[in-house]
């Protein structure tokens, strides 16, 4: 595992636009738009997790 960064942002939304040209997926995907903030996401992860990084 590794931290969701603007890399792994801006990669993730390149292979959504290839799907949506590729005609894989029927609408455009905001990546952005559904990656949770690294506050949103420590507040679901469990303890467990959380306390081994």
């Amino acid at each position: 595992m590794r931290p969701i960064s603007e890399e792994v942002i801006n990669a993730q939304q390149k292979v959504a636009d290839l799907l949506y040209q590729l005609k894989v997926v029927p609408k455009l995907v905001d990546i952005r738009g559904v990656t949770l903030t690294a506050q949103q996401y420590a507040a679901i992860i469990p303890d467990a997790v959380n306390n081994k990084a």
